[in-house]
């Protein structure tokens, strides 16, 4: 089987009776130890994603396969890439709520639930990708970006508690109210934590 790392072919090669997993475990064992992580595999050109398929991809020999990409990454660099990622979101929420509050005013009722649902799913990509680049690293303790962001999911939680008992009594104009002015507010404080975390980040020594 052969191995890549970002697109290069690497002279080594897994042959014999490992599995794809015995060999996946020690290539992310060493990348571990050069300080960089792994954010993306792929097995004979298809990426590996969680669920039975997974295991049972994993759980194959070495010769059944032909080819193993990885792409790894730099924390540094994912977590800069994160934080891009999360801020262009928000400004793309933030041009949203206005037009999904309307909806459910004017009672486009259909739309505005599965416009809803998209919307929160992309809450929960913001939080995910801020608890992701406000860790600690290096045996640094938790920054002021982390305790900020721990202090936005709490506020977060009671909001979306009243959107989903709104929209389970047909309440739309709760849903409206909610949308347009309560979770704005609290996106566009999250770009506080999104500028701390940076500072954070650039504090960091260069790898």
């Amino acid at each position: 089987m052969k191995i890549s790392l970002n697109g290069f072919e690497l002279a080594r090669t897994a042959e014999g009776d490992q599995t794809v997993e015995q060999v996946l475990s020690e290539l992310r064992e060493e990348i571990r130890r050069s300080g960089k992580v792994i954010t993306q595999v792929s097995l004979d050109g298809r990426p590996l994603v969680n669920g039975w398929q997974r295991r049972q991809r994993l759980a194959s020999p070495v010769s059944l396969a032909e080819r193993l990409d990885l792409t790894v990454e730099e924390p540094r660099r994912l977590r800069d890439q994160t934080l891009q990622d999360a801020a262009a979101l928000m400004d793309r929420l933030l041009k949203q709520a206005k037009p999904l509050g309307r909806k459910f005013r004017v009672g486009d009722e259909v739309t505005a639930n599965n416009e809803l649902a998209a919307f929160l799913e992309d809450l929960k990509l913001i939080m995910s990708g801020l608890d992701l680049s406000t860790r600690a690293v290096g045996g640094r303790s938790a920054t002021s970006a982390r305790q900020r962001l721990m202090d936005s999911a709490g506020q977060l939680l009671p909001t979306l508690d009243r959107i989903y008992r709104a929209q389970a009594r047909g309440d739309y104009t709760a849903i409206a109210d909610e949308v347009e002015y309560d979770l704005p507010d609290q996106v566009a404080g999250w770009k506080d934590v999104v500028a701390e975390a940076r500072r954070d980040l650039d504090s960091l020594p260069q790898v």
